[in-house]
């Protein structure tokens, strides 16, 4: 490992340690329950950091089955931090590769909003659903490890502020959906890109996936750059194919690991729990 590699071993190391942001906890806006959940989210991410670093610097990973053991976490929790460290390694190094372009294919988005009268009506529906706002703004990152870095301020910082409006989280829908998406990443081609779905499919992920709340992220940017480029690109087709690998082990497992949870739904800043018959929630 060279010093270049360590130092962004630490500073990614260190970003997991500061998420959820700092500027989100206001306790004098937040209710008991977000206050909570901020500080499980802080928790979490603290294990996966220092887990990070005892991967990269070949050490035992004793804290994580302590930490089973005075029960703080459970044996599933434990194996899905090991794997998020892999997930987030593999999206390191895919990020190296595909930043130059992602910053060419915005440069693309931006001169598309020139001419989006050519495009048919269902897709400027997912034009302005995705790609109208980050294509009327320069491109924001000067290196991939900006661009990595954005990544994970997006994913650990969304599930935070999801608690500040309701936001429903239907289980079996999310364990369907992350199954379905296992199914993709397998049937994946060699080259690392997805198959076509069948019109079928595509409705049932987008139900599943309860597609009014997806918005753009830098991630799915990143991911469908990587789809388009990855067949011409031998080095980014190897970084894809270990993403696609790694991520299915994390769904797999967290689908695993959610056979016993609840729905719930976060209102008026409170966590409820779904019925016993599923598909209500109570009163906050």
């Amino acid at each position: 490992m060279n010093v270049k590699d360590s130092e962004i071993i630490e500073k990614i190391a260190q970003l997991l340690e500061n998420l959820p942001s700092d500027y989100l906890l206001q306790p004098d806006l937040l209710t008991e329950d977000q206050i909570n959940e901020w500080y499980q989210l802080k928790k979490d991410n603290l294990l996966i950091a220092k887990a990070w670093r005892s991967h990269f610097n070949n050490q035992e990973d004793y804290f994580l089955d302590e930490a089973v053991d005075k029960k703080e976490i459970s044996i599933h929790k434990r194996d899905l931090i090991l794997l998020m460290v892999r997930q987030y390694k593999a999206r390191w190094e895919l990020c190296n590769v595909a930043e130059k372009y992602v910053k060419s294919y915005h440069i693309k988005l931006q001169k598309l909003t020139k001419h989006l009268e050519v495009l048919p009506k269902p897709i400027l529906r997912v034009w302005y659903k995705f790609f109208q706002n980050v294509s009327l703004k320069e491109y924001p990152f000067q290196s991939p490890y900006e661009l990595f870095a954005k990544t994970l301020l997006e994913e650990k910082n969304e599930v935070f502020t999801c608690t500040f409006s309701y936001y429903e989280v239907p289980v079996k829908k999310w364990r369907q959906a992350t199954k379905q998406i296992t199914n993709i990443l397998g049937r994946s081609e060699i080259d690392g890109t997805y198959p076509q779905l069948k019109t079928a499919e595509v409705e049932k992920l987008k139900s599943n996936l309860v597609w009014d709340k997806l918005s753009f992220s830098w991630l799915g940017l990143t991911l469908l750059v990587c789809q388009l480029e990855a067949p011409k690109d031998n080095l980014l087709r190897e970084k894809l194919i270990a993403y696609n690998q790694s991520l299915k082990e994390a769904l797999t497992l967290a689908v695993t690991a959610s056979r016993k949870l609840r729905g719930f739904a976060w209102k008026k800043g409170k966590i409820v729990y779904a019925s016993g018959t599923g598909g209500t929630y109570p009163e906050a």
